[in-house]
């Protein structure tokens, strides 16, 4: 009876609620939420520049009718409180192509996922290296290293995900070994491209364009870009290697570790059970091998690698991907009128790509009306999440140019290093400043367009270094937030294939990102320092 009457102490009791609530209030907040939170900053700053009466000096540029618009001031424009949810939108309808495309292969990936032959295939790599699978890492983040510094390898690389994760946990690494490989691979290539012609190339031609007098050519510090390179990919091999060697040892180091029995079901569906590679199987990995190729090969700039413009005006500039494509819709009749050549497609046919391999698949393996659309909406449900992400992030670049702070940012970096003399010290300023100039432009040959008119003056005065040195300052740090930032549609794209949550994914990542930018500032200053064209 004493038992039945015992009182519960108030205060453990009081204690515990405490507890709960303090749980909760140190709870992450969600991506949708900071990025929506990053808009209303800006929203607030516009305010604030436009009471103190800013203005940003707007060089001549054209408008949509090509007629020349005269350099001007333009005060900042206050953005209003209903322009929070007008961005996202904006961000959606900017981001639509990507959006449409992350739908497309969401869609294609788990019907290959569904069929086993991803599982299969990973399966037969494991037995081919068993005990050795750890080396796999090295040629595969080279290859990835290589077409990333060659050619800006980013959208290419999402499809490669879905091979790698599933490979590494079949050896049983973490899914975030096979994610690192793709990322870092592809993603550091990009950091030290060398004849990237979407960073490098759009660079070059940017400064020679600038009326400062300066010429520069994709030749002038490709040597120390190929150093840098090589230093930087060995890095991050070292450190994926070391990654997954620890997490093999001990899996509870994994900070994946709680969904490893999900991602197991998921990647590779219960990889217990020996799959049989029958005739569909190894016709689904057919399919899916040659759908990337395909877009590999579509996408990439193939004539823009070989010096081409491909100005559909002038035929002079045409290059043989062009005129490929040029032949196919006209010769090939009832093919197609409207996709580009090969070398200059989009994320729109490459969307469309994806849904006939899909079709194609589902009837490779029989899976009727019904069972097509309930696998393909299935793997387009998994990431339109992610899509929404993208369309906020979307939002923030919008919300920069309508107030025109991204304008003012630019300017403001050009005056603020005029009056430094050391070419090393303006260097490593650029490449500081370069980061966080890259998360208002991720776009490389945006940035490349926006930033590099207005250095005209500060490069003039030297331009042998800092000429071909800014443009590697520049690779550098967009590569380098575009390696984590939020706001990169890739990133978060990424992301959500490997479905890893982005404080982990950061939680894993930051040792490699210091490093790389300790190795960036130092190759800068090493190159700078040097001198003539090699910086």
């Amino acid at each position: 009876m004493k038992n039945d009457f015992k009182l519960k102490n108030p205060f453990k009791k009081n204690k515990d609620v405490l507890s709960t609530k303090e749980k909760k209030q140190f709870k992450m907040l969600s991506a949708f939420t900071i990025l929506l939170l990053i808009i209303a900053v800006i929203i607030f700053i516009s305010w604030i520049l436009k009471w103190s009466g800013t203005t940003v000096h707007i060089n001549e540029m054209l408008d949509e009718n090509g007629n020349k618009i005269p350099a001007h001031d333009e005060e900042i424009v206050a953005l209003g409180i209903f322009d929070l949810f007008i961005a996202p939108i904006n961000g959606f309808v900017s981001g639509a192509e990507i959006i449409v495309f992350l739908v497309a292969l969401g869609g294609f990936l788990n019907i290959v996922i569904c069929s086993k032959a991803l599982e299969g295939f990973s399966q037969n790599i494991t037995s081919a290296l068993k005990g050795k699978e750890i080396w796999a890492i090295i040629p595969l983040m080279v290859f990835f290293s290589i077409v990333g510094s060659a050619e800006g390898m980013a959208e290419e690389s999402l499809g490669f995900y879905m091979i790698c994760i599933p490979l590494m946990m079949a050896a049983g690494f973490d899914k975030l070994t096979g994610f690192m490989i793709v990322l870092l691979g592809a993603g550091v290539g990009v950091m030290n491209s060398t004849v990237n012609p979407f960073a490098i190339g759009v660079a070059v031609d940017t400064i020679n364009g600038s009326g400062a007098g300066i010429e520069t050519s994709v030749g002038d510090g490709l040597v120390w870009r190929l150093t840098s390179w090589f230093v930087m990919t060995t890095a991050s091999i070292v450190f994926v290697i070391w990654y997954s060697w620890r997490v093999k040892m001990n899996p509870q180091k994994s900070v994946v570790f709680k969904t490893m029995e999900e991602d197991k079901k998921f990647f590779l569906n219960e990889a217990a059970e020996k799959i049989d590679m029958n005739w569909k199987r190894k016709l689904t990995l057919v399919f899916f091998g040659l759908t990337f190729i395909l877009m590999i090969f579509y996408m990439v700039g193939w004539d823009s690698i070989l010096g081409y413009e491909n100005n559909s005006e002038i035929e002079s500039t045409w290059g043989p991907f062009y005129k490929f494509g040029l032949w196919i819709n006209t010769h090939i009749p009832y093919l197609s009128s409207q996709a580009e050549g090969f070398g200059n497609g989009g994320f729109i046919v490459v969307s469309a790509i994806f849904l006939l391999s899909s079709i194609v698949l589902g009837l490779v393996n029989g899976l009727g009306e019904d069972g097509f659309l309930d696998q393909f909406m299935a793997g387009a449900k998994d990431l339109f999440g992610v899509c929404l992400v993208i369309a906020v992030a979307g939002g923030i670049g919008w919300a920069l140019e309508k107030s025109l702070i991204q304008q003012l940012v630019v300017s403001g970096l050009a005056s603020s290093i005029g009056g430094i003399n050391s070419s090393v010290g303006i260097l490593i300023i650029l490449f500081i400043l370069f980061i966080p100039l890259s998360l208002f432009i991720p776009s490389t040959s945006g940035f490349a367009r926006a930033v590099f008119p207005l250095l005209g003056g500060v490069l003039a005065k030297d331009s042998e270094v800092l000429a071909s040195g800014s443009i590697t300052a520049f690779s550098m740090a967009n590569g380098f937030i575009n390696l984590f930032t939020p706001t990169s549609g890739i990133i978060m794209a990424a992301i959500g294939i490997a479905k890893i949550d982005y404080t982990k994914f950061f939680k894993v990542m930051w040792p490699i990102l210091v490093i790389l930018f300790v190795l960036s500032v130092i190759m800068i200053s090493i190159g700078g320092a040097i001198g003539g064209n090699i910086a």
